[in-house]
Protein backbone atom coordinates (compact mmCIF):
# COMPACT_ATOMS: atom_id res chain seq x y z
CA UNK A 1 0.00 0.00 0.00
CA UNK A 2 1.56 3.47 -1.14
CA UNK A 3 2.07 6.17 1.58
CA UNK A 4 -0.58 8.29 0.09
CA UNK A 5 -3.58 5.33 -0.02
CA UNK A 6 -2.76 4.74 3.95
CA UNK A 7 -2.96 8.48 4.95
CA UNK A 8 -6.46 8.53 3.30
CA UNK A 9 -7.90 5.88 5.02
CA UNK A 10 -8.22 5.23 8.89
CA UNK A 11 -6.70 1.54 9.09
CA UNK A 12 -8.75 -1.20 11.25
CA UNK A 13 -6.42 -1.27 14.57
CA UNK A 14 -6.92 2.34 14.39
CA UNK A 15 -10.64 2.42 14.24
CA UNK A 16 -11.05 0.59 17.05
CA UNK A 17 -8.94 2.48 19.06
CA UNK A 18 -10.29 5.22 18.44
CA UNK A 19 -13.95 4.36 18.95
CA UNK A 20 -13.29 2.74 21.81
CA UNK A 21 -11.56 6.15 23.44
CA UNK A 22 -14.91 8.11 21.87
CA UNK A 23 -17.30 5.58 23.32
CA UNK A 24 -15.38 5.82 26.88
CA UNK A 25 -15.62 9.62 27.09
CA UNK A 26 -19.04 9.88 25.91
CA UNK A 27 -20.29 7.27 28.25
CA UNK A 28 -18.50 9.01 30.89
CA UNK A 29 -20.15 12.68 30.32
CA UNK A 30 -23.35 10.73 29.17
CA UNK A 31 -23.61 9.27 33.02
CA UNK A 32 -22.87 12.45 34.48
CA UNK A 33 -25.82 13.87 32.50
CA UNK A 34 -28.14 11.19 33.42
CA UNK A 35 -27.52 11.56 36.61
CA UNK A 36 -27.06 14.95 37.03
CA UNK A 37 -29.55 15.99 34.38
CA UNK A 38 -32.03 13.40 32.93
CA UNK A 39 -34.40 15.25 31.21
CA UNK A 40 -31.90 16.94 29.03
CA UNK A 41 -30.09 13.10 28.53
CA UNK A 42 -33.36 11.76 27.27
CA UNK A 43 -33.64 14.52 24.88
CA UNK A 44 -30.33 14.75 23.68
CA UNK A 45 -30.53 10.54 23.19
CA UNK A 46 -33.07 11.32 20.95
CA UNK A 47 -31.97 14.05 19.06
CA UNK A 48 -29.04 11.81 18.73
CA UNK A 49 -30.97 9.14 17.41
CA UNK A 50 -33.07 11.20 14.60
CA UNK A 51 -29.63 12.74 13.49
CA UNK A 52 -28.13 8.89 12.93
CA UNK A 53 -31.16 7.94 11.19
CA UNK A 54 -30.97 10.89 8.53
CA UNK A 55 -27.16 10.24 8.55
CA UNK A 56 -27.68 6.90 7.48
CA UNK A 57 -30.77 7.34 5.14
CA UNK A 58 -30.29 10.52 4.13
CA UNK A 59 -33.78 11.13 3.39
CA UNK A 60 -35.74 14.21 3.56
CA UNK A 61 -38.68 12.59 6.33
CA UNK A 62 -35.91 12.10 8.49
CA UNK A 63 -34.42 15.38 8.80
CA UNK A 64 -37.81 16.83 8.81
CA UNK A 65 -38.62 14.76 11.71
CA UNK A 66 -35.30 15.86 13.61
CA UNK A 67 -36.02 19.38 12.48
CA UNK A 68 -39.77 19.32 14.02
CA UNK A 69 -38.78 17.50 17.23
CA UNK A 70 -35.62 20.67 17.52
CA UNK A 71 -38.60 23.42 17.05
CA UNK A 72 -40.50 22.13 19.92
CA UNK A 73 -38.03 22.61 22.19
CA UNK A 74 -37.97 25.81 24.39
CA UNK A 75 -34.91 28.20 24.05
CA UNK A 76 -33.23 27.49 27.22
CA UNK A 77 -33.45 23.78 25.92
CA UNK A 78 -32.03 24.82 22.98
CA UNK A 79 -29.10 26.26 24.32
CA UNK A 80 -28.47 23.26 26.22
CA UNK A 81 -28.95 21.16 24.11
CA UNK A 82 -25.73 22.61 21.53
CA UNK A 83 -23.47 22.98 24.92
CA UNK A 84 -23.64 18.75 25.18
CA UNK A 85 -23.11 18.56 21.41
CA UNK A 86 -20.18 20.99 21.55
CA UNK A 87 -18.73 19.33 24.26
CA UNK A 88 -18.98 15.77 22.63
CA UNK A 89 -17.82 17.06 20.24
CA UNK A 90 -14.66 18.40 22.46
CA UNK A 91 -14.22 15.21 23.58
CA UNK A 92 -14.25 13.57 20.52
CA UNK A 93 -11.36 15.49 18.79
CA UNK A 94 -9.66 14.44 22.23
CA UNK A 95 -9.98 10.63 21.45
CA UNK A 96 -8.85 11.62 17.76
CA UNK A 97 -5.94 13.47 19.24
CA UNK A 98 -4.69 10.25 21.08
CA UNK A 99 -5.58 7.34 18.92
CA UNK A 100 -3.53 9.66 16.42
CA UNK A 101 -0.79 9.94 19.30
CA UNK A 102 -1.03 5.96 19.81
CA UNK A 103 -0.81 5.35 16.01
CA UNK A 104 2.36 7.36 15.23
CA UNK A 105 4.06 5.58 18.50
CA UNK A 106 3.24 1.53 17.04
CA UNK A 107 4.41 3.14 13.97
CA UNK A 108 8.04 3.93 15.53
CA UNK A 109 8.18 0.83 17.63
CA UNK A 110 7.71 -1.23 14.43
CA UNK A 111 4.25 -2.52 14.74
CA UNK A 112 2.53 -3.57 11.23
CA UNK A 113 1.51 -0.87 8.94
CA UNK A 114 -1.76 -2.40 8.41
CA UNK A 115 -2.66 -1.85 11.89
CA UNK A 116 -2.06 1.90 12.73
CA UNK A 117 -3.66 5.06 11.91
CA UNK A 118 -1.78 6.28 8.93
CA UNK A 119 1.89 5.77 7.36
CA UNK A 120 4.70 7.79 8.82
CA UNK A 121 5.19 8.88 5.90
CA UNK A 122 5.34 12.38 7.87
CA UNK A 123 7.82 10.89 10.20
CA UNK A 124 11.57 11.64 10.30
CA UNK A 125 13.04 8.94 9.44
CA UNK A 126 11.26 9.01 6.30
CA UNK A 127 11.61 12.66 5.27
CA UNK A 128 15.31 12.69 6.17
CA UNK A 129 15.56 9.26 3.80
CA UNK A 130 14.28 10.94 0.90
CA UNK A 131 15.57 9.72 -2.49
CA UNK A 132 17.94 12.44 -4.04
CA UNK A 133 18.90 13.88 -1.12
CA UNK A 134 22.34 13.73 0.55
CA UNK A 135 22.97 13.03 3.89
CA UNK A 136 25.48 15.98 4.77
CA UNK A 137 23.43 18.60 2.29
CA UNK A 138 20.40 17.45 4.75
CA UNK A 139 22.21 18.40 7.95
CA UNK A 140 23.77 21.61 6.70
CA UNK A 141 20.17 22.72 5.20
CA UNK A 142 18.70 21.96 8.95
CA UNK A 143 21.37 23.86 10.32
CA UNK A 144 20.65 26.99 8.60
CA UNK A 145 17.05 26.87 8.62
CA UNK A 146 15.23 28.26 10.87
CA UNK A 147 10.82 28.93 10.83
CA UNK A 148 9.46 32.00 12.52
CA UNK A 149 5.82 31.20 13.87
CA UNK A 150 3.62 34.35 15.14
CA UNK A 151 0.59 33.95 17.07
CA UNK A 152 -1.82 36.48 15.33
CA UNK A 153 -4.39 38.67 17.52
CA UNK A 154 -7.71 36.39 17.74
CA UNK A 155 -9.25 38.01 20.84
CA UNK A 156 -12.61 35.97 20.33
CA UNK A 157 -11.16 32.26 20.89
CA UNK A 158 -14.14 30.16 21.02
CA UNK A 159 -12.59 28.12 23.86
CA UNK A 160 -11.63 29.51 27.35
CA UNK A 161 -8.06 28.71 28.71
CA UNK A 162 -9.55 26.96 31.81
CA UNK A 163 -11.66 24.57 29.05
CA UNK A 164 -8.05 23.93 26.84
CA UNK A 165 -6.56 22.92 29.98
CA UNK A 166 -9.09 20.66 31.31
CA UNK A 167 -8.85 19.11 27.84
CA UNK A 168 -5.32 18.54 27.67
CA UNK A 169 -5.34 17.21 31.13
CA UNK A 170 -8.06 14.82 29.68
CA UNK A 171 -5.99 13.96 26.97
CA UNK A 172 -2.93 12.86 29.31
CA UNK A 173 -5.02 10.41 31.05
CA UNK A 174 -6.58 8.59 28.07
CA UNK A 175 -3.31 8.41 26.47
CA UNK A 176 -1.93 6.52 30.00
CA UNK A 177 -4.71 4.35 29.85
CA UNK A 178 -3.24 2.66 26.35
CA UNK A 179 -0.55 1.83 28.75
CA UNK A 180 -0.49 -2.08 29.11
CA UNK A 181 1.26 -2.23 32.08
CA UNK A 182 -0.55 -0.40 34.59
CA UNK A 183 -1.87 -1.95 37.43
CA UNK A 184 -5.93 -2.54 37.58
CA UNK A 185 -5.45 0.23 40.76
CA UNK A 186 -3.58 2.58 38.39
CA UNK A 187 -6.38 2.24 35.59
CA UNK A 188 -9.09 2.74 38.20
CA UNK A 189 -7.33 6.19 38.84
CA UNK A 190 -7.06 7.30 35.45
CA UNK A 191 -11.04 6.65 34.90
CA UNK A 192 -11.74 8.12 37.94
CA UNK A 193 -9.25 11.26 37.03
CA UNK A 194 -11.18 11.36 33.81
CA UNK A 195 -14.60 11.29 35.30
CA UNK A 196 -13.45 14.40 37.26
CA UNK A 197 -12.09 16.32 34.87
CA UNK A 198 -15.46 16.08 31.73
CA UNK A 199 -17.67 16.76 34.39
CA UNK A 200 -15.66 20.12 35.36
CA UNK A 201 -15.56 21.05 32.21
CA UNK A 202 -18.92 20.30 31.61
CA UNK A 203 -19.82 22.67 34.75
CA UNK A 204 -17.27 25.37 33.28
CA UNK A 205 -19.29 28.02 30.93
CA UNK A 206 -17.89 27.88 27.89
CA UNK A 207 -18.27 31.65 27.12
CA UNK A 208 -16.44 34.81 28.08
CA UNK A 209 -18.90 36.66 29.70
CA UNK A 210 -16.79 40.10 29.82
CA UNK A 211 -14.63 41.15 26.21
CA UNK A 212 -11.18 40.15 26.82
CA UNK A 213 -8.77 42.59 27.35
CA UNK A 214 -4.79 42.44 25.20
CA UNK A 215 -3.53 41.86 27.91
CA UNK A 216 -5.94 38.81 28.89
CA UNK A 217 -5.40 37.71 25.31
CA UNK A 218 -1.90 37.64 25.86
CA UNK A 219 -1.87 35.32 28.32
CA UNK A 220 -4.15 33.06 26.74
CA UNK A 221 -1.71 32.94 23.99
CA UNK A 222 0.75 32.31 26.13
CA UNK A 223 -0.85 29.28 28.22
CA UNK A 224 -0.02 27.22 24.92
CA UNK A 225 3.58 28.15 24.81
CA UNK A 226 4.01 27.68 28.42
CA UNK A 227 2.09 24.22 29.04
CA UNK A 228 2.59 22.93 25.47
CA UNK A 229 5.36 24.45 23.18
CA UNK A 230 8.22 25.10 25.84
CA UNK A 231 8.20 21.44 27.35
CA UNK A 232 7.98 19.92 23.51
CA UNK A 233 9.83 21.51 21.82
CA UNK A 234 12.92 19.96 23.17
CA UNK A 235 11.49 16.84 22.72
CA UNK A 236 11.09 17.74 19.28
CA UNK A 237 14.61 18.24 18.59
CA UNK A 238 15.74 15.26 20.33
CA UNK A 239 13.71 13.33 17.73
CA UNK A 240 15.39 15.00 15.02
CA UNK A 241 18.83 14.19 16.53
CA UNK A 242 17.92 10.93 16.49
CA UNK A 243 16.64 10.76 13.21
CA UNK A 244 20.21 12.28 12.04
CA UNK A 245 21.95 9.77 13.76
CA UNK A 246 19.85 7.35 11.57
CA UNK A 247 21.25 8.92 8.50
CA UNK A 248 25.01 9.66 9.64
CA UNK A 249 24.85 13.15 10.83
CA UNK A 250 25.75 14.54 14.28
CA UNK A 251 22.92 16.05 16.58
CA UNK A 252 21.92 19.76 15.46
CA UNK A 253 24.39 22.80 17.13
CA UNK A 254 23.62 23.47 20.49
CA UNK A 255 23.04 27.08 19.76
CA UNK A 256 21.18 26.50 16.29
CA UNK A 257 16.87 27.31 16.82
CA UNK A 258 15.10 26.00 13.85
CA UNK A 259 12.08 27.86 15.43
CA UNK A 260 11.36 31.02 16.94
CA UNK A 261 7.91 32.14 17.77
CA UNK A 262 6.03 35.90 17.66
CA UNK A 263 2.97 37.49 18.61
CA UNK A 264 0.72 40.15 17.60
CA UNK A 265 -1.05 39.65 20.84
CA UNK A 266 -0.92 43.42 22.20
CA UNK A 267 0.76 45.02 19.69
CA UNK A 268 -1.47 44.94 16.71
CA UNK A 269 -3.15 47.97 17.27
CA UNK A 270 -4.54 48.73 13.40
CA UNK A 271 -7.85 49.87 13.77
CA UNK A 272 -7.70 48.51 17.55
CA UNK A 273 -8.64 51.21 19.99
CA UNK A 274 -7.76 48.83 23.01
CA UNK A 275 -4.24 48.53 21.89
CA UNK A 276 -2.23 51.73 23.62
CA UNK A 277 1.50 52.07 24.14
CA UNK A 278 0.70 50.87 28.21
CA UNK A 279 -1.12 47.33 26.51
CA UNK A 280 2.00 46.69 24.62
CA UNK A 281 4.72 47.68 27.70
CA UNK A 282 2.21 45.52 30.12
CA UNK A 283 2.18 42.38 27.42
CA UNK A 284 6.00 42.82 26.67
CA UNK A 285 6.34 42.68 30.92
CA UNK A 286 4.19 39.58 31.37
CA UNK A 287 5.66 37.65 27.99
CA UNK A 288 8.88 38.13 30.28
CA UNK A 289 7.37 37.10 33.72
CA UNK A 290 6.66 34.32 32.04
CA UNK A 291 9.75 33.23 30.96
CA UNK A 292 11.42 33.92 34.25
CA UNK A 293 9.06 31.29 35.99
CA UNK A 294 9.62 28.41 33.33
CA UNK A 295 13.96 28.86 33.50
CA UNK A 296 13.42 29.97 37.92
CA UNK A 297 11.48 25.95 37.70
CA UNK A 298 14.42 24.77 34.91
CA UNK A 299 17.33 25.83 37.26
CA UNK A 300 15.68 24.13 40.38
CA UNK A 301 15.78 20.64 39.01
CA UNK A 302 18.91 21.20 37.17
CA UNK A 303 20.67 22.04 41.07
CA UNK A 304 19.38 18.38 41.82
CA UNK A 305 20.70 17.24 38.98
CA UNK A 306 24.30 18.71 38.68
CA UNK A 307 25.28 17.68 42.30
CA UNK A 308 28.72 16.27 40.93
CA UNK A 309 32.14 17.60 41.65
CA UNK A 310 34.23 17.18 38.92
CA UNK A 311 34.62 20.36 36.92
CA UNK A 312 36.61 22.08 34.60
CA UNK A 313 39.46 24.85 35.71
CA UNK A 314 37.10 27.17 34.10
CA UNK A 315 33.82 26.38 35.93
CA UNK A 316 35.89 26.05 39.22
CA UNK A 317 37.21 29.76 38.95
CA UNK A 318 33.44 31.09 38.24
CA UNK A 319 32.72 29.10 41.09
CA UNK A 320 35.01 30.16 43.38
CA UNK A 321 34.82 33.79 42.25
CA UNK A 322 30.92 33.84 43.07
CA UNK A 323 31.31 32.25 46.44
CA UNK A 324 34.00 35.17 47.40
CA UNK A 325 33.09 36.86 49.79
CA UNK A 326 29.45 35.91 50.50
CA UNK A 327 28.13 36.27 53.90
CA UNK A 328 26.54 32.66 54.37
CA UNK A 329 24.08 33.34 57.49
CA UNK A 330 22.68 36.78 55.43
CA UNK A 331 22.61 34.44 52.04
CA UNK A 332 20.80 31.90 54.08
CA UNK A 333 18.78 34.32 55.68
CA UNK A 334 17.74 36.22 52.34
CA UNK A 335 17.15 33.18 50.24
CA UNK A 336 14.47 31.88 53.08
CA UNK A 337 12.33 34.94 53.00
CA UNK A 338 12.21 34.05 49.26
CA UNK A 339 10.18 30.92 49.63
CA UNK A 340 12.76 28.77 47.95
CA UNK A 341 11.84 25.50 48.00
CA UNK A 342 15.31 24.42 48.76
CA UNK A 343 18.80 24.76 48.94
CA UNK A 344 19.58 28.03 51.19
CA UNK A 345 22.75 27.67 52.01
CA UNK A 346 25.55 28.38 49.40
CA UNK A 347 27.39 26.01 48.28
CA UNK A 348 31.01 25.08 48.69
CA UNK A 349 33.00 25.68 45.08
CA UNK A 350 35.40 22.76 45.74
CA UNK A 351 32.50 20.22 46.36
CA UNK A 352 29.80 21.12 44.53
CA UNK A 353 31.18 23.92 41.29
CA UNK A 354 27.89 23.34 39.08
CA UNK A 355 25.18 24.03 42.10
CA UNK A 356 27.53 27.30 43.38
CA UNK A 357 26.68 28.35 39.73
CA UNK A 358 22.98 27.42 39.32
CA UNK A 359 22.19 29.27 42.58
CA UNK A 360 23.83 32.37 41.37
CA UNK A 361 21.19 32.32 37.65
CA UNK A 362 18.39 31.18 40.24
CA UNK A 363 18.75 34.37 42.51
CA UNK A 364 19.43 36.64 39.28
CA UNK A 365 16.09 35.39 37.90
CA UNK A 366 13.96 35.91 41.40
CA UNK A 367 15.48 39.22 41.15
CA UNK A 368 14.58 39.64 37.45
CA UNK A 369 11.02 38.71 38.54
CA UNK A 370 10.31 41.13 41.54
CA UNK A 371 11.55 44.25 39.09
CA UNK A 372 9.50 43.08 36.18
CA UNK A 373 6.29 43.03 39.09
CA UNK A 374 8.07 46.44 40.06
CA UNK A 375 7.75 47.66 36.05
CA UNK A 376 4.06 46.21 35.77
CA UNK A 377 2.89 48.31 38.87
CA UNK A 378 4.94 51.75 38.10
CA UNK A 379 4.04 52.55 34.04
CA UNK A 380 6.85 55.48 34.02
CA UNK A 381 10.11 53.06 34.73
CA UNK A 382 12.64 52.28 32.24
CA UNK A 383 12.01 48.81 31.86
CA UNK A 384 15.61 48.14 30.11
CA UNK A 385 17.63 50.24 32.44
CA UNK A 386 15.54 48.77 35.49
CA UNK A 387 16.67 45.70 34.50
CA UNK A 388 20.23 46.43 33.79
CA UNK A 389 20.80 48.71 36.70
CA UNK A 390 19.12 45.94 39.58
CA UNK A 391 21.65 43.29 37.96
CA UNK A 392 19.21 40.92 36.72
CA UNK A 393 19.42 38.92 33.92
CA UNK A 394 18.85 41.30 30.35
CA UNK A 395 19.40 39.58 28.30
CA UNK A 396 19.19 35.52 27.29
CA UNK A 397 23.18 35.60 26.45
CA UNK A 398 23.45 36.41 30.18
CA UNK A 399 21.72 32.81 30.79
CA UNK A 400 23.25 31.23 27.96
CA UNK A 401 26.61 31.92 28.98
CA UNK A 402 26.79 29.86 32.27
CA UNK A 403 24.64 26.93 31.55
CA UNK A 404 27.28 26.77 28.39
CA UNK A 405 29.78 26.82 30.88
CA UNK A 406 28.81 23.57 32.50
CA UNK A 407 27.89 22.23 28.86
CA UNK A 408 31.16 22.52 28.06
CA UNK A 409 32.47 21.54 31.35
CA UNK A 410 30.87 18.38 31.44
CA UNK A 411 32.10 16.95 27.98
CA UNK A 412 35.68 18.10 29.04
CA UNK A 413 35.47 16.40 31.72
CA UNK A 414 34.25 12.93 30.09
CA UNK A 415 30.35 13.38 31.20
CA UNK A 416 28.51 14.07 28.32
CA UNK A 417 25.49 11.82 28.82
CA UNK A 418 24.98 14.68 31.68
CA UNK A 419 26.08 17.17 29.44
CA UNK A 420 23.08 16.11 26.97
CA UNK A 421 20.14 15.69 29.81
CA UNK A 422 18.43 18.23 30.58
CA UNK A 423 20.60 20.72 30.85
CA UNK A 424 21.11 20.42 26.28
CA UNK A 425 17.23 21.14 26.32
CA UNK A 426 17.07 23.82 28.48
CA UNK A 427 19.93 25.43 26.74
CA UNK A 428 18.07 24.86 23.40
CA UNK A 429 14.76 26.32 24.80
CA UNK A 430 16.48 29.37 26.01
CA UNK A 431 18.27 29.61 22.67
CA UNK A 432 14.21 29.33 21.21
CA UNK A 433 12.51 31.19 23.36
CA UNK A 434 14.71 34.03 24.58
CA UNK A 435 13.67 36.08 27.39
CA UNK A 436 10.23 36.41 26.12
CA UNK A 437 9.06 33.28 24.84
CA UNK A 438 7.61 34.99 21.99
CA UNK A 439 8.74 38.43 20.63
CA UNK A 440 5.67 40.82 19.81
CA UNK A 441 5.40 42.36 16.22
CA UNK A 442 4.07 45.99 16.37
CA UNK A 443 1.13 46.86 13.62
CA UNK A 444 0.02 49.65 12.87
CA UNK A 445 -1.50 51.79 9.73
CA UNK A 446 0.37 53.79 7.15
CA UNK A 447 -1.70 56.52 7.67
CA UNK A 448 -0.96 57.59 11.14
CA UNK A 449 2.75 57.45 10.75
CA UNK A 450 2.49 60.25 7.89
CA UNK A 451 -0.14 62.08 10.37
CA UNK A 452 2.73 62.34 12.71
CA UNK A 453 5.34 63.49 10.22
CA UNK A 454 2.95 65.91 8.95
CA UNK A 455 1.94 67.38 12.14
CA UNK A 456 6.02 67.85 12.44
CA UNK A 457 6.45 68.99 9.15
CA UNK A 458 3.35 71.95 9.56
CA UNK A 459 5.03 73.03 13.03
CA UNK A 460 8.48 73.84 11.39
CA UNK A 461 6.86 75.65 8.61
CA UNK A 462 7.79 73.16 6.29
CA UNK A 463 4.54 72.86 5.01
CA UNK A 464 2.22 68.97 4.55
CA UNK A 465 3.76 66.39 4.46
CA UNK A 466 0.47 64.59 3.06
CA UNK A 467 0.46 67.22 0.39
CA UNK A 468 3.25 66.01 -0.80
CA UNK A 469 4.40 63.63 -3.83
CA UNK A 470 6.18 60.92 -3.26
CA UNK A 471 9.60 62.23 -4.54
CA UNK A 472 9.64 65.22 -2.79
CA UNK A 473 8.58 62.88 0.76
CA UNK A 474 11.49 60.77 -0.40
CA UNK A 475 14.00 63.49 -0.49
CA UNK A 476 13.04 64.86 2.67
CA UNK A 477 12.95 61.34 4.91
CA UNK A 478 16.35 60.05 3.58
CA UNK A 479 17.73 64.11 4.05
CA UNK A 480 16.42 63.88 7.59
CA UNK A 481 17.93 60.54 8.14
CA UNK A 482 21.18 61.28 6.69
CA UNK A 483 21.35 64.10 9.30
CA UNK A 484 22.12 64.11 12.84
CA UNK A 485 20.02 67.17 14.11
CA UNK A 486 16.34 66.32 16.10
CA UNK A 487 13.49 66.52 14.12
CA UNK A 488 10.72 66.55 16.35
CA UNK A 489 10.35 69.33 18.66
CA UNK A 490 9.09 69.43 22.05
CA UNK A 491 5.53 70.21 22.24
CA UNK A 492 4.73 69.97 18.57
CA UNK A 493 0.82 69.81 18.45
CA UNK A 494 -0.74 66.52 17.19
CA UNK A 495 -3.80 64.93 17.55
CA UNK A 496 -4.70 62.23 19.90
CA UNK A 497 -4.06 59.27 16.96
CA UNK A 498 -0.41 60.72 16.32
CA UNK A 499 0.28 61.43 19.80
CA UNK A 500 -0.75 57.63 20.43
CA UNK A 501 1.70 56.74 17.49
CA UNK A 502 4.76 58.97 19.49
CA UNK A 503 4.21 57.11 22.75
CA UNK A 504 4.00 53.78 21.51
CA UNK A 505 6.92 54.25 19.62
CA UNK A 506 8.94 56.08 22.90
CA UNK A 507 7.94 53.20 25.09
CA UNK A 508 9.34 50.58 22.52
CA UNK A 509 12.45 52.23 23.29
CA UNK A 510 12.52 51.29 26.92
CA UNK A 511 12.15 48.13 26.54
CA UNK A 512 14.40 44.63 26.18
CA UNK A 513 15.25 44.88 22.35
CA UNK A 514 14.65 40.87 22.27
CA UNK A 515 11.16 41.31 23.39
CA UNK A 516 10.63 43.01 20.30
CA UNK A 517 10.23 41.62 17.01
CA UNK A 518 9.08 43.83 13.79
CA UNK A 519 7.16 46.28 12.83
CA UNK A 520 4.48 45.98 10.59
CA UNK A 521 2.82 48.63 8.17
CA UNK A 522 -0.80 47.52 6.99
CA UNK A 523 -1.81 49.40 4.07
CA UNK A 524 1.38 50.13 2.60
CA UNK A 525 1.66 51.87 -0.37
CA UNK A 526 4.82 53.54 -0.95
CA UNK A 527 8.87 53.76 -0.07
CA UNK A 528 7.92 56.50 1.93
CA UNK A 529 5.76 54.35 4.52
CA UNK A 530 8.48 52.45 4.98
CA UNK A 531 11.12 55.12 5.75
CA UNK A 532 8.68 56.83 7.34
CA UNK A 533 8.83 54.01 10.59
CA UNK A 534 12.62 54.28 10.31
CA UNK A 535 12.64 57.94 10.66
CA UNK A 536 10.28 58.21 13.87
CA UNK A 537 12.00 55.18 15.43
CA UNK A 538 15.38 57.29 15.54
CA UNK A 539 13.12 60.03 17.05
CA UNK A 540 11.88 58.38 19.94
CA UNK A 541 14.96 57.18 20.75
CA UNK A 542 14.91 53.62 19.89
CA UNK A 543 18.57 52.26 19.68
CA UNK A 544 17.84 48.95 18.36
CA UNK A 545 15.52 49.75 15.50
CA UNK A 546 12.68 47.15 14.72
CA UNK A 547 13.18 45.17 11.61
CA UNK A 548 10.24 47.56 9.42
CA UNK A 549 7.70 45.81 7.23
CA UNK A 550 5.24 46.74 4.78
CA UNK A 551 2.27 45.18 4.23
CA UNK A 552 0.51 45.99 0.45
CA UNK A 553 -3.31 44.86 0.92
CA UNK A 554 -5.22 46.19 -1.53
CA UNK A 555 -5.25 45.16 -5.42
CA UNK A 556 -3.62 48.27 -6.48
CA UNK A 557 -0.83 48.34 -3.69
CA UNK A 558 -0.27 44.64 -4.27
CA UNK A 559 0.01 45.59 -8.46
CA UNK A 560 2.70 48.39 -7.49
CA UNK A 561 4.68 46.86 -4.63
CA UNK A 562 7.16 45.50 -6.73
CA UNK A 563 8.13 48.95 -7.82
CA UNK A 564 7.99 49.99 -4.67
CA UNK A 565 10.40 48.06 -2.95
CA UNK A 566 12.51 48.08 -5.92
CA UNK A 567 12.61 51.79 -5.59
CA UNK A 568 13.25 51.11 -1.86
CA UNK A 569 16.08 48.36 -2.25
CA UNK A 570 17.65 51.04 -4.53
CA UNK A 571 17.75 53.62 -2.27
CA UNK A 572 21.43 53.80 -0.79
CA UNK A 573 21.26 55.14 2.39
CA UNK A 574 18.56 52.38 3.02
Amino acid sequence: MSSAEVDAHLLPEAQRLLRDDDNLLRQIFFNILQKRHPRLATKVDVIYGMAREWCEDGTDDHFETLATYMAKLQTSERVLVASVFSHVLNLHNLSEAVSNAQAEKAARLGADPDHILRATSHSFETILNTDGAKADEIYKSLCTQSVDLVFTAHPTQALRRELLLKYAKMQDELSKLHNTKMSQFEKYQCLENLKGLVQSAWRTDEIHRRKPTPQDEMRAGLAYVQNVIFPALPIFLRRLDAALEKIGQPRLPVSHAPFRFGSWMGGDRDGNPNVTHNTTRDVCIIAKLAACDLYFKEIEQLMFDLSIWRANSELQKVARTMAANVDIAKVTEERKNKNYADFWSPFDPLLEPFRAVLSDLRDRLYRTREVLHQCLSHKEQNVQQMLQDEDCISSSEQLIEPLMLMFNSLNETGDEPIANGRLLDVIRQVHTFGLSLTRLDIRQEASRHAEVINAITEYLGMGSYSQWDEEKKLDFLITELQGKRPLMPPGTPMSPDAEEVVATLRTLGTLPPESLGAYIISMAKQPSDVLAVVLLQRECGIQSYLRVVPLFETLQDLDNAPNAMRKLLTTDMY
